[in-house]
């Protein structure tokens, strides 16, 4: 859990396109139905290969390695559907909470104040990107020993995000240049 700082409040929150985690879905979908292929294709080219004694029914055996197919057809699912719902930048009016799951067990956490923006861009290449409005947003940051880009990949509604960074890193840029 993040915790905030007193008086801040969560704005936006910035995740990926929904249209990622569904062609991830589907690509699951469709390795965890690719044994009927083989077995289709077995059948129609080797009609001996079922013939075979296997001390019972070759269905029994097929439908055996088929759910532990299936068990690491989910598992690959649950580990997408977990990286995918938990990379998330969180958007305050004071900071950028950028949370990346790099694993099950493992996340990165960058908090990065509007002082240390530099800039902000945003990448969309493709019709399905351009067409559902999802892109990669870049923010470029000023360190102290080197500068720093953090990317949220595939990110809804990448200038709407954009342009509410933007709008809070001009804010505090004016409002330190008054308090001077």
């Amino acid at each position: 859990m993040i915790s905030l700082e007193a008086g801040e409040k969560v704005v936006l929150e910035a995740r990926r396109h929904w249209f990622v985690i569904f062609l991830e879905g589907f690509a699951v979908l469709f390795i965890a139905l690719l044994p009927f292929g083989f077995v289709f294709l077995a059948v129609k080219f080797f009609p001996q290969i079922l013939k075979i004694d296997y001390a019972g029914d070759p269905v029994y055996l097929f439908s055996f390695f088929y759910f532990i197919w299936l068990l690491g057809c989910w598992i690959i699912f649950f580990v997408l559907w977990t990286d995918y719902y938990l990379d998330v930048w969180r958007i305050t009016p004071k900071r950028i909470i950028a949370i990346e799951q790099k694993g099950l067990f493992w996340r990165e956490t960058i908090n990065l104040r509007y002082e240390k923006v530099q800039d902000a861009t945003v990448e969309i290449a493709g019709v399905i990107p351009t067409l559902l409005n999802f892109g990669d947003l870049h923010i470029q940051t000023a360190g102290e020993d080197r500068n720093r880009m953090i990317i949220l990949r595939d990110a809804a509604r990448p200038q709407k995000v954009k342009e509410i960074i933007l709008g809070f890193h001009s804010k505090v840029l004016e409002k330190g240049y008054r308090d001077l």
